[in-house]
């Protein structure tokens, strides 16, 4: 590089280069004296007395408890109304009336028309099989009839197997109030008997139809769960049994077994198996009521172990030389609760607890548990 292009002690570049060497040992010459300031304040500060030791540790703890040691069995089920079945009449004409879905027939209510004229609901287990008139067998259809048309108002004696005259009168009287002729006898087909108050599900037939066999589609009143459960949970489900319902939304209720039945054979996911059917009626009713044909979590209760102390599981140390214990607090220190470590026999797990025996625990203890 030649003189005249490098640049001289008094050239503006020269001027620049010296002014940056300024401008960083200023820098260093600050944060130096910066430093050193800072640590003559914390040199000058005299301690302060009674300064706190180091903080106590902090531990997670439960309480032992005694109990049984229950797990849930959740089984699939179905949520429906009771007691499906098709009504309809062996009166021959034309269907003229039908009720709407939904609706609940009560006894002496009428199910459809024929012909403009009403078929009847009345309460009764056996079905109608014959028509009602003078001169009939006794028999228990004739009671479930006098029954019922006592129920109604229209029966003054004590109801019996005899169709009498007071039968007739009856008879009659109940005809009057429906504008039914008053024949004192009834044709077969004219009344229908159920256990109990009926629901329509839904018409099978339609305004126009001809009577047939299915005019309309009932049920019960009350939805139940029907649940296939395994065999080796037939236990869990005997008649009186409490469960919980999982609902669809995920609102939970309560139900009690009212039957299980002989083991059936189920096709599932792994073959045909053998299962309990179980029926199941809600504690409340009205907890379902707009559900109808849905599916849902039966949760049953099994019992692991009856009457024996309970710790969570995240309590346990497992030991060098094999085996099990806890950490048990028996009081407290400067630095933090005074645990003692005692041994533990290992029983059921169920839910995050498990069932211990041995040792000196004992209910109400407070057990370390790891965070």
């Amino acid at each position: 590089m030649s003189a005249a292009n490098s640049p001289t002690a008094n050239s503006p570049a020269a001027d620049t280069r010296r002014r940056g060497k300024r401008m960083l040992l200023l820098s260093v010459a600050g944060l130096l004296g910066a430093a050193v300031a800072a640590a003559a304040i914390l040199l000058a500060q005299p301690p302060q007395s009674g300064a706190a030791g180091p903080a106590p540790i902090e531990i997670e703890t439960a309480l032992v408890g005694r109990g049984d040691l229950t797990e849930l069995v959740r089984v699939q089920g179905t949520l429906a109304y009771s007691a499906p079945r098709d009504l309809g009449t062996v009166l021959p004409g034309i269907v003229t009336g039908l009720p709407s879905a939904g609706s609940v027939i009560a006894q002496g209510g009428e199910l459809f028309r024929v012909d403009d004229s009403p078929v009847v609901l009345l309460h009764g287990e056996l079905p109608v099989w014959r028509a009602f008139s003078a001169g009939m067998t006794d028999g228990a259809d004739v009671l479930q009839l006098e029954r019922s048309l006592a129920a109604l108002g229209f029966f003054e004696r004590e109801p019996d197997e005899e169709f009498a005259g007071s039968t007739e009168a009856a008879i009659e009287r109940w005809q009057k109030s429906l504008g039914l002729e008053q024949t004192g006898m009834v044709e077969l087909g004219r009344i229908a008997f159920a256990p109990a108050d009926l629901r329509i599900r839904e018409p099978q037939a339609a305004i126009g139809d001809a009577a047939g066999a299915a005019i309309v589609s009932t049920t019960g009143t009350a939805t139940e769960v029907l649940a296939f459960v395994d065999t080796a949970n037939q236990d869990l489900v005997a008649v009186g049994a409490s469960v919980s319902i999982a609902l669809p939304g995920g609102a939970q209720t309560t139900g009690t077994v009212v039957a299980a039945g002989a083991p059936v054979e189920r096709e599932g996911t792994s073959g045909k198996t053998m299962k309990i059917p179980v029926s199941i009626t809600l504690d409340d009713t009205d907890a379902a009521a707009a559900l109808d044909n849905v599916s849902v979590s039966v949760l049953l209760t099994q019992t692991k172990a009856a009457d024996t102390l309970l710790l969570p599981v995240g309590a346990l140390l497992a030991q060098p030389g094999g085996g099990f214990a806890v950490e048990v607090v028996r009081g407290a220190a400067a630095s933090g609760p005074a645990t003692t470590v005692v041994p533990v026999t290992l029983g059921a797990f169920a839910d995050g607890l498990v069932a211990v025996t041995g040792g000196t625990l004992a209910e109400g203890d407070t057990v370390v548990v790891a965070k």
